[in-house]
């Protein structure tokens, strides 16, 4: 499972380029506006399905707020840059619509918890607990993508993201992660430039069924040396009986009375059936402490 559901804004108009000499796809710069102490994450975003991309053109322009439901996030883990692909886009007004910032995936975790080690958990001074983890989603084709995403919350507090994510997930795991898309801002201390980081940040976490046994265990032993039975058991034995002894039936005496006699077939006009008048009528048939590190 992979979609996004997101609040943005066009920064440029709307373009229109050919990924093929018959297919075009529509694309843009949106912005997702930042929460708390997080900066605005920036992406491009692409439009596939023809139907779509002649009303965007038409009717989106630079600085249009826009509704994004159903959206595929991707993430290039070589260039760290994020990208939303397809999905419904309609305009809205921001008075009257809220900001949606709600990303689904689906996947395995590639990271073993190790709580010695600061860069996958830690607590800081102020009492918040931060565990690092990354999921790894299909995408087709027997590959994957790489989606970073975090934890966090205050020691007391009754859900504890963090700790959930140290205690319960390893290499392996699969899961079900509800998130929004964070991006953290800061100016290197060495070269002085300003760099930014985008994670999941987790609001909701599901663990995936544990892997039964496929083992086939034997539900019976025979012993060394013994012949296995027959699964339809002991055949009756059959006796022969002695052929003087056979009887035959006796004959029928056109003298017994009449119940006995054979029965006589009904024709027309006979009366003699004694069923017919009992017989029924039968009926005819008729789905600096929010930041990760």
């Amino acid at each position: 499972m992979n979609s996004a559901f997101l609040s943005v804004q066009a920064l440029e108009d709307p373009a229109q380029v050919f990924t093929s000499a018959t297919r075009t796809t529509v694309r843009m710069l949106v912005k997702v506006p930042g929460f708390g102490k997080k900066s605005d994450t920036i992406l491009p975003l692409s439009i596939w399905r023809q139907e779509d991309q002649q009303r965007i053109m038409q009717s989106i322009k630079k600085g249009a707020h826009l509704f994004v439901a159903g959206a595929r996030l991707r993430h290039d883990s070589q260039t760290k840059e994020w990208s939303l692909d397809g999905g419904n886009v309609y305009a809205i007004r921001p008075s009257e619509f809220g900001i949606v910032n709600e990303v689904i995936l689906a996947g395995r975790c590639i990271v073993d918890m190790d709580k010695s080690d600061p860069q996958v958990f830690k607590a800081t001074e102020s009492g918040y607990l931060i565990a690092n983890q990354c999921l790894a989603v299909g995408v087709g084709r027997q590959q994957s993508e790489l989606f970073p995403f975090y934890g966090i919350n205050k020691a007391d507090d009754s859900y504890n993201l963090a700790m959930h994510i140290g205690d319960f997930t390893r290499k392996g795991t699969g899961v079900t992660i509800s998130g929004r898309l964070a991006t953290d801002t800061w100016t290197d201390k060495t070269t002085g430039q300003q760099k930014s980081r985008t994670k999941i940040q987790l609001t909701k976490m599901t663990l995936g069924p544990k892997p039964k046994s496929t083992e086939i265990k034997s539900r019976t032993t025979i012993p060394a040396g013994s012949e296995p039975a027959s699964l339809w058991g002991t055949p009756p034995e059959i006796v022969n009986e002695d052929p003087d002894e056979a009887t035959t039936p006796e004959p029928v005496n056109s003298d017994r009375p009449s119940e006995l006699q054979a029965a006589q077939p009904v024709t027309a006009g006979n009366t003699s059936d004694v069923w017919a008048d009992k017989m029924p009528d039968l009926p005819s048939p008729s789905g600096d402490d929010d930041q990760p590190f």
